[in-house]
């Protein structure tokens, strides 16, 4: 029991992280990856595990509303339900940390993954779900002071630059009846939005070091209200 208590420091992913991750890009099937599970135990999930362990407590410093834990981590397992590509595995490894409740992609997040050739770390509303989506645009119409004094703070729009994602060419038809009401034409900008995420790219040997925690939790402070606000509206 002990043993359990006793948490294995992060120290970094490595080379052989991306080593593995090229090579699985190359066979991606179940058999290499059965043959190879103790590469992607030692390389991959355990220094995972050991991320998640040395992030719980920074988080919820934080946010005490954040959610950490091991299934903070997506599977490496691609979902092929809908997919016309049927390789078996993701050459990425990734986590997300929703307020309130364990990960779900269709909700706000912070979100961070590792490739070769990339870091990713994000944070916002990427799914493009109808009805959180409708959600998400009356808070912004009912509360647009408030999400503009958010996305315009020096040190988001210093780390993130502006809110980005998929944008339809018209207004929602819910806004139509008040189209001519809505003056300021960011507003109307905005509420053309599909998806409302920021990201930041950085070379993948950030990964390799302990010090990846305080990047995390960097973008975690800086992209906290503005996470905060898009859960807040689906609540």
């Amino acid at each position: 029991m002990l043993a359990d208590l006793i948490q294995e420091p992060f120290l970094g992913f490595s080379e052989n992280t991306i080593k593995y991750f090229k090579a699985l890009k190359k066979n991606n099937n179940k058999e290499w990856f059965e043959k190879n599970r103790d590469k992607y135990d030692a390389y991959v999930k355990e220094p995972m595990r050991n991320l998640i362990d040395a992030l719980a407590p920074e988080l919820r410093k934080v946010d005490k509303d954040i959610v950490v834990n091991y299934k903070s981590i997506f599977r490496i397992n691609r979902d092929l339900r809908f997919s016309k590509d049927k390789t078996p595995y993701k050459c990425y490894y990734s986590a997300a940390f929703c307020f309130d409740q364990i990960k779900k992609a269709e909700l706000p997040h912070v979100y961070f993954h590792l490739e070769p050739g990339e870091l990713i770390i994000a944070a916002g509303q990427y799914s493009m779900e109808p009805v959180n989506l409708k959600k998400i645009r009356n808070k912004i119409f009912n509360e647009y002071d408030e999400y503009i004094s958010i996305i315009d703070n020096k040190e988001f729009k210093k780390l993130y630059g502006d809110v980005v994602g998929i944008k339809q060419t018209r207004l929602p038809k819910d806004f139509l009846e008040v189209a001519d009401e809505i003056e300021d034409e960011r507003l109307k900008d905005i509420l053309m939005m599909k998806q409302f995420y920021v990201h930041k790219s950085y070379e993948p040997e950030l990964a390799f070091d302990s010090s990846f925690v305080d990047l995390i939790i960097e973008h975690a402070k800086v992209s906290r209200d503005f996470v905060k606000f898009l859960w807040d509206a689906m609540k």
